[in-house]
């Protein structure tokens, strides 16, 4: 069986995405990751940014950035999610990272919890 890694995925949503079509992506993304024996240790907004080039005729996005622990099938579930939430994710990338580069205190959910609190505000 495979054993889980470590995982950060960025993605970039449209500026004018409004807050609930932002949630139900997020919720999304979320139950992916938790249905692949996923662990989320961040899930954070990061910022709304200037694209380094026009996308579908958006100059600028905003970005979230996921840290989470999980088997490695996840990452070919989340790339079919991002390219059926196409209208909203501009784009996204995955990386495997090492678990060196997570630290526990961080951690927002795990298989056990109940509710995730997902932040609206947040950094790296």
């Amino acid at each position: 069986m495979a054993k889980p890694n470590f995982y950060e995925t960025l993605y970039i949503v449209r500026p004018d995405l409004g807050e609930e079509d932002t949630k139900r992506v997020q919720e999304k993304l979320k139950e992916i990751i938790l249905a692949h024996e996923g662990e989320i240790f961040k899930f954070d907004k990061w910022a709304e940014r200037e694209l380094a080039y026009e996308i579908r005729h958006y100059t600028k996005g905003i970005y979230y950035i996921i840290v989470y622990k999980a088997l490695p099938t996840v990452v070919a579930d989340l790339e079919t999610n991002f390219r059926l939430l196409n209208d909203e994710v501009l784009r996204f990338m995955t990386v495997k990272i090492k678990e060196d580069a997570v630290k526990k205190e961080q951690r927002v959910s795990s298989p056990e919890s109940e509710e995730t609190q997902i932040p609206s505000e947040g950094g790296i």
